[in-house]
């Protein structure tokens, strides 16, 4: 591959950005220069050098459709032909509005209400003081290594070792090595409790001394932000039942597993329905746009003023139009691209497993429709704690990923693989290529 063009950019950006556009602690590049995008069609990528790729980031998780799918991009345009981008958040509306509120509503199991937000950090925000608000309580839980966006209060924070106080989240830049940060309000930590994903005898625990204190437990129900780890049998059915307990909202971050695991998102996928839920990524097919959906008496805490939800972009009609042209298109002939994305996607996880066996690789392969990892040295079947993650082999990973990206493969840093309803057996063919060239030099 040629880099020439990506390397004088990089400079250039370089001396005008302090760093990339969403940064952690970890490196997100896969080669020495960063990678300049200028045309995008399909699973295809190509930059400033010429050089092609087949595209398995998915801008993060937005990209369900793939690239310019024509459809999107040609009700987009014809609503531009008529619309403004934005009209006035709060004050004006339009009948799209209705259109994909009654979508959502349809199609999600706890959703009676819709609130729109523009991120999911933002989503998650609304979450919490609508649970505040209706409890009257002031602590959340979330588990650890679950993400929920950038703000000072769930950004990170480890388990607190010390079992005689509150479970406040603590900071540990040892432990944390991906979300940890300075500048943080020292008093955000304070506001969650911070336990181990899984353990039901943990959290039984700390909800028999706090529960009362608790207004609402946030968690992704399938942890792609953590190397897909799955919830144990029935521990996000004990959720449930301790929430109703304990008077509790439980609500589920379904910012990537929403409308990219299938219309009804992970809680459709596990049968369990939550309180409230947070959307965002593939909702509106990369155009940014979130939600908050739920129960109506939760929600309806912003229709009578008790709790404020404002923002300029909240609900933007350039973003619903987005939003309503992805669900129109994916919920066409009941969800049938759902099948077909993953007999694709089924069909590369087999090829990768039949490859890592001829070279006698450890590398476990495993995800759910639309979104799978590679983690190498792990042989087990399943995760479901950090303790599962021991053998993970970065020194494998950093084996793979980048040559993978020098063979035009692009795959996210951690071994997280977004497929599209554009990817194609082609594609498989073209992937499974690179990567038996790339594991035959491992």
């Amino acid at each position: 591959m040629k880099h020439d063009k990506c390397q004088d950019l990089t400079k250039k950006f370089n001396a005008i950005f302090p760093g990339g556009h969403s940064n952690f602690r970890v490196p997100f590049e896969a080669t020495q220069n960063r990678i300049f995008i200028t045309k995008a069609e399909g699973s295809h990528l190509w930059d400033a050098d010429g050089n092609e790729y087949i595209d398995y980031m998915g801008a993060m998780g937005p990209n369900i459709l793939g690239h310019r799918h024509p459809d999107y991009i040609q009700a987009l345009k014809e609503y531009l032909d008529e619309m403004s981008l934005s009209v006035g958040s709060g004050i004006l509306f339009t009948p799209a509005d209705i259109e994909l509120g009654e979508k959502i509503i349809k199609h999600i199991p706890c959703a009676e209400k819709v609130k729109f937000c523009l991120s999911g950090t933002e989503a998650v925000q609304m979450a919490i003081r609508l649970a505040r608000a209706y409890t009257g309580r002031p602590y959340f839980i979330r588990f650890e290594s679950h993400y929920h966006g950038w703000l000072d209060n769930v950004l990170g924070g480890v388990i607190n070792p010390d079992t005689d106080t509150k479970p406040f989240g603590v900071d540990n830049p040892d432990l944390d090595l991906v979300t940890y940060t300075q500048g943080r309000n020292p008093k955000a930590l304070e506001e969650s409790f911070v336990l181990p994903w899984n353990d039901v005898e943990r959290l039984e625990e700390v909800l028999e001394k706090y529960g009362e204190e608790v207004a609402i437990i946030h968690f992704e129900g399938i942890v792609c932000n953590h190397f897909g780890m799955m919830p144990k049998p029935g521990f996000v059915e004990k959720i449930r039942e301790l929430c109703t307990k304990y008077g509790i909202v439980m609500s589920m971050d379904e910012v990537i597993t929403g409308f990219r695991l299938g219309l009804g998102g992970a809680q459709g996928y596990l049968g369990v329905t939550p309180d409230i839920a947070t959307f965002g990524k593939a909702m509106a097919g990369g155009v940014p746009l979130s939600a908050v959906v739920g129960k109506a008496e939760i929600l309806n805490q912003l229709q009578d003023g008790t709790v404020l939800g404002p923002g300029t972009f909240n609900g933007n009609p350039f973003a619903v139009k987005a939003s309503l042209t992805t669900l129109s298109i994916l919920e066409r002939d009941n969800g049938a691209s759902y099948d077909e994305m993953w007999r694709v996607q089924n069909r590369l996880m087999d090829g990768l497993r039949d490859l890592a066996q001829k070279y006698s690789i450890p590398v476990l392969i495993h995800g759910l429709t639309g979104v799978f990892h590679t983690l190498f040295g792990i042989t087990t079947d399943a995760i479901y704690t950090d303790a599962d993650l021991e053998d993970f082999d970065l020194n494998l990973l950093y084996s793979f990923w980048p040559k993978m990206h020098e063979e035009g493969i692009i795959v996210m840093a951690g071994g997280r693989w977004y497929m599209t309803m554009s990817h194609t057996d082609e594609d498989v063919d073209r992937t499974l290529e690179a990567a038996d060239k790339t594991m035959g030099t491992m």
